[in-house]
Order: structure tokens, then sequence, then C-alpha cells
């Protein structure tokens, strides 16, 4: 049964982590924001204010390219970073106002994607699906401690 626990998750896992289905998605969502932006900016988003080596962790990049992504984000007005008070060599970054707005239609688009493709699912599957991802993201984070 673990090998198939393993392999459901990473079936997952490598769902959420195309390419191609991210740009799908910008599309559906009727955004203006590059593919390979894509997933630092939904990042940023859920875990502000962050830092780039933070980012660069949870995303499997280098610092570098994290860094000049944050700069190609800056520069289109959806982030701000701040350097730090008591270590200029680390970067806070958030979402700007724009940012904000932007994330507001990425989470309506992503709403509207997972209601359609559990729409034959009952609310009670739902919910249990809901209770053992809970379960299971809960158990994972004791896995960092």
């Amino acid at each position: 049964m673990e090998s198939e626990l393993i392999q459901a998750l990473v079936q997952i896992v490598s769902f959420f982590n195309r390419t191609d289905r991210d740009q799908a998605f910008i599309k559906n969502a009727g955004v203006d924001l590059e593919a390979t932006s894509f997933q630092l900016f939904v990042t940023i988003g859920r875990m502000q204010p962050s830092n780039v080596s933070d980012l660069a962790n949870i995303l499997g990049k280098s610092h570098s390219s994290t860094s000049r992504q944050i700069d190609k984000l800056e520069k289109k007005g959806l982030v701000i970073t701040k350097n730090d008070e008591t270590d200029a060599r680390i970067r806070s970054i958030r979402l700007s106002e724009s940012g904000e707005k932007l994330k507001q239609v990425l989470d309506a688009t992503r709403i509207d994607n997972i209601n359609n493709a559990l729409s034959d699912w009952s609310t009670k599957d739902k919910k249990s699906l809901l209770s053992n991802l809970n379960h299971l993201a809960d158990t994972l984070s004791k896995l960092d401690n």
C-alpha cells in the first residue's frame, strides 16, 4: 500500500508542477504573467512576507535564478522588496497591491477549476478529501521539525 500512496502523491505533485498546465491556467485566468514566474508568484502570495533563500529552497531553484525572477515581478509592479533592517543581504518580498489583485484573479480561477474537476463528487467526498489532505499536511509538516 505504501508504494501506491507514494505513486499517488507523485502523480499529484507532477500534475501541479507541469509548466504546460501553468501556461494553460494563466491563459484561462486571462492574466499577463510569464509561466516561468507563475510558481514563484503563487508561492510569494502564499508565504508572504518571504525571502529569496526560502523561496529558492521551496521551488528547488538557485538563489540567483529566484532573485532574477523576483526582480522581473518587481519591475511589473507585482511584488515589493525591502532589504532587511538587520542584514542587508536578506530581501523581504511581498505582493504589491497590484499583485494582491492578480492573486485574487488566480485564486478565483483556481476555485472554478477545482469546482469543475470535482463537480461529480459529493459534498461528503469533498469533506473527506479535505480532512485527509489536512491530516497529511499536518503529518508531513512534523517531518520538518
